[in-house]
Order: structure tokens, then sequence, then C-alpha cells
């Protein structure tokens, strides 16, 4: 404060108040003085409130029972309908026909029955032939114009019952193999050389459903056949019944057959008449974590066959649960020899007593054996990889009566005669599928055998491959090779009983392209192209194959 206005403040106060003396006071005045006031600091930015009251929340109901007096009534609700998806269209009947070179032609019909419960029924009919010419007829009697032919026929019926299944099935199989027609230059009414063979058989089989463990079910099936009218038959009647008794399943299996053989009432030669009994139990055990099955097979023939038993073991453990499967033991099996199991594996054997023309002289039978076969096996599925699988099996054993095939000419044309041995035989199989992706799979299969004995016409290695390619279902192609190795081949004569050296028949190798194309859904075409390699090797030794073929057809279903 300034010192001139505390002396007015001194004269002003002065003028209302008593005179009194008061001495002199001295004020010092300190220069630069700076007057200040501090900030207030505040403790708490948010007050904070405590409500002590409670409310009572509590409510109390009470139920009045009154009466609407309303005569409405609500109406029942239906069971809800759950709705399946649409059935995909049936298709009941298939056609197609082709056309290819080497006079080619093939069609089939298929017609089945649609969808039932209790009755199904159905056919089924095909047909190929081909004709080509070829360079080895010397003869002057015929041309070198061969044709083949093969027709089939098969008709089913399947009638399901509450308590069991019926089947009955008819099959014709006609084929007939190396028609040589006689030179046109000659003037006779021979029409040529040709090996034919039909084939009926006429079958009914009846299947229990019993679905209880305990209770007896069957499987039972009888069928006729004949070939080349009544020339050769055999009846048949077989049964397998199944049974669990206090926990394990046994099975019974049992089978008769009559084979009759010669039938031709016009032929000098005696009629062939053998009949055979099979009878084969067999239960199924597991210990240690291994599936057992084990059988016993017995047989008899009325042919002078020694009888016999012959076990069933097999052993199966699974090594890893769905990818690693290890089988193996010891096992029999046998077949009996026809003229047609003979004709279906080699159509060009002599037919003599086939109710068919042949020319006559020097007549080469057939010699109709049971093939036994003991061998021990071991073999594996492994699945490596999702869509990927690889199966292989090794089996060493013995076969008794093992049938080969031996060229025999009788002076008019070569034929070919079964010849039985007994071998040791090793067999070594390997099977590859894979699918590499929704596009591309491969299938590829060999077998290796390998025999103590120089054996005719069977090949020590054979081996397929192909790989489909599949375009959405729309186009599909089919790419394959097939390899068949050498063999070894013997020749006799009978004009001259010369027995020829045996020659060695080269190895075969095919490859094979397949195209299927599906316009609509009824609607497809295909072409197949065949041996695009042109290999023209005998398949049979005096009997070569076509070589390049070609087949373009149709299929249309309604």
């Amino acid at each position: 404060m300034r010192l001139n206005n505390i002396i007015a403040v001194i004269l002003l106060s002065a003028s209302g108040v008593f005179a009194q003396d008061i001495s002199t006071t001295e004020v010092k005045v300190k220069e630069g003085f700076i007057p200040s006031i501090p900030e207030a600091s505040r403790l708490n930015e948010k007050a904070t409130f405590a409500d002590t009251t409670k409310k009572d929340r509590t409510q109390e109901y009470s139920v009045v029972a009154t009466d609407l007096k309303s005569d409405y009534k609500t109406r029942p609700l239906k069971a809800a309908k759950v709705k399946a998806d649409k059935i995909q269209k049936l298709y009941g009947t298939k056609v197609g026909f082709g056309f290819g070179n080497a006079w080619t032609t093939r069609a089939n019909i298929v017609h089945n029955s649609k969808r039932s419960k209790t009755f199904t029924y159905g056919i089924i009919a095909n047909h190929f032939a081909n004709k080509y010419d070829v360079d080895y007829v010397t003869s002057t009697k015929f041309s070198n114009t061969l044709k083949n032919s093969k027709n089939t026929l098969h008709l089913y019926g399947k009638k399901i019952s509450e308590s069991h299944i019926l089947m009955a099935n008819f099959d014709y199989d006609r084929r007939t193999a190396n028609w040589i027609e006689q030179n046109p230059a000659l003037n006779s009414d021979y029409r040529g050389i040709v090996n034919r063979f039909a084939y009926t058989k006429l079958s009914f089989s009846v299947v229990s459903k019993e679905l209880v463990a305990d209770k007896l079910k069957h499987h039972t099936t009888f069928f006729v056949s004949d070939l080349n009218e009544l020339s050769e038959n055999q009846i048949h009647l077989s049964t397998s019944l199944s049974k669990t008794i206090k926990g394990l399943p046994f099975a019974l299996e049992i089978e008769l057959n009559d084979y009759l053989n010669y039938n031709n009432s016009d032929y000098t030669e005696e009629n062939t008449n053998v009949q055979s009994l099979h009878f084969s139990p067999s239960t199924s055990v597991s210990r240690y974590g291994i599936d057992f099955d084990l059988g016993l097979s017995f047989r008899y023939l009325s042919d002078g066959t020694p009888f016999g038993g012959f076990p069933q073991i097999k052993a199966t453990k699974e090594l890893v649960e769905d990818i690693l499967l290890v089988y193996g033991g010891l096992r029999h099996s046998e077949q009996r020899h026809t003229l047609k199991s003979l004709s279906d594996e080699n159509p060009y054997i002599h037919s003599y007593g086939t109710n068919q023309a042949i020319l006559s002289g020097n007549a080469v039978l057939q010699n109709l054996k049971t093939t036994d076969k003991d061998e021990l096996y071991v073999a594996m599925r492994n699945v490596l990889g999702k869509g990927e699988v690889f199966e292989g099996s090794i089996a060493y054993g013995r076969v008794n009566n093992f049938a080969e095939f031996v060229g025999v000419s009788n002076g008019n044309y070569n034929r070919y005669r079964v010849d039985y041995r007994n071998v040791k035989q090793l067999h070594v199989n390997a099977n590859y599928d894979r699918k590499i992706n929704n596009i591309i799979s491969l299938n590829a299969n060999a077998d290796y055998y390998k025999w103590d004995k120089e054996i005719y016409h069977k090949p020590n290695f054979t081996c397929a491959i192909s790989t489909p390619v599949n375009l959405r279902n729309k186009i599909k192609v089919t790419p394959s090779v097939d390899y068949m190795g050498s063999r070894m081949a013997r020749h006799e004569n009978l004009m001259t009983y010369d027995l020829a050296l045996p020659v060695e028949l080269q190895a075969q190798f095919h490859a094979n392209l397949g195209l299927y194309y599906n316009y609509t859904q009824n609607i497809s075409a295909y072409l197949q192209l065949n041996n695009l390699t042109n290999s023209k090797q005998d398949i049979w030794n005096g009997y070569r194959e076509v070589g390049f073929n070609g087949l373009f057809g149709l299929n249309y279903s309604f």
C-alpha cells in the first residue's frame, strides 16, 4: 500500500475522534513484494450417497375359478408329415447298337422292372460278331475268312416273402469260334468247319430270412444244364446251412452233382456218368485277438477217385484298425472240368460228341477230370491313404490234375485237347487301386505263376493297368494296357503220330482306349479302340488275334 493513501486514511479518521498524543511511527515499505493467494485443492470430485432404504417387492396371487360358459371347441392338430426327397427317375429299358471294322457288330438290350418291395424281374441280351481274313489257312478246301460270334441271354425273377427270398434264373450262351467257310469254287454241300458251343441253364434258389442267430438259416440252389442239345448235362443240388450254437457260429455246405457226357444217340462212343458229393462243415472262433475260420472239406467221386478230406484254416488279424489287415492259412479248392468250362477257356478244342457238324475220322475225345489244389497262403490288405488301397497275396501248394491244352491235328484241321499233370505251383498276386483326385483314378493288377514243370499255353506273368478319367460324369476316358507273357505250345499229328517240339508263343502287349459320352441322362455314345499296337501274335498256336479293331456305338434308355 502506498504511503499517501495511508496518511489520507489517518486524517479522515481523526476528524471524528478525540485528539490523542500519538508518538511518531516509522513504517518501512519493502520494495518488490507481490501478494498471492494459493489455489484450493479439491479432495473428492464425485460425491457418493448411501441408500439404506429397502423395498418389499413380494406379490401375492390367488386363482379365481370361474366358468366362461363357452361352447367353442378347439380343433386337434394333425401329425406333421415329412416329405421325402424326390426319387430319381428310373428307366426300365436300355438298348444299344455298335459297329466297327472287321465287320464287327454289337447289340444289347436290358429290361428291368421298376421299384418294388416284393417282386423284381428282368432280361439281359447281348450279341457280338466279327468276320475277318487271315493268311494262315493253307487248305484249298476252305476260304481264308473267319467268323466268330457270341450271343447270351439272361432272364431272372426275384420274389421276397415274409420268411424267404425266391429266385429263378435262365441262361443261354451260344458261342461260334473259327467258322471257316468252304471255298466257293468247290462244288460241295458241306458248308465249312465250325466250333459251336450252345449252353442252357435253368436254376432256382431259396434263401431264408431268419434273423435270430440261434435259428437255422439256409441257402438252397437247384439247377439243370445242357450243352449242345443234351450232349452234356449237369444236375446240381446244394444247400448252405448256418446256425449259432452256444455262441459259436456253425456252417455246413452240402453239394450233389451228376455229370452226364456224350449223350448223342448217333454217337458210337459210350456215355459217361459221374456223380459227386461234397460235405464241408466249418466254424469260427476268436482267440488272442485273431479270428480263426476252421473247416473240413470231404469229397466223393464215382469215377474211382479216392475219397478224401481236406482241412480249411484261415487266420485273420487286423494289425491297425481299418488300415492294415493280414490273413492266411491252408485252403483247398477243386474244379470239375466239363466241355462247357473247357470251351469257355479255349474255344478251339476238339468238339467230337457234341451234336454239331464236324469232319469225321480220328475222333479226339476230351478227358474230363477234377483239378484239386491244396496250398498255403498269406495275404494282406493295406489302406495307404484316402482312396488308395493295396492288396497282395502269395500262395504255394500242389495241384493234382492241372489242366493244360495240347494242339492235335486230325488230318483236316488243328484243334486242342486237354491234358492233365500233377505240379507244384507258386502264385503271387498284387492289386493296387488309387483315386488320385475327383477326375483321375489308377487301377493295376498283376499275376505271377511258377511251376516245377513246363506248362503249355499258360503264361507265367500277366498284367493289366487302367487310368479312368471322369469329367463330371459327362465324358469318361479309359486308357488301358494289357500284357501277357510268352508261353510254350506243343502240337501232335494223329495222322503221322509225330510229336513236334515245343514252340514259344510271343508275348502280347495291347494298348486300348475307351471314350464314353453321356449326352443326356438317357442317351450316350461310346468309341472303343482296341489293340492300338496292331499286334498279330498267336493267342493259341495256329489261331491269331484280330489286330487293331475299333467299335462305335449308341445307347438309349427309356
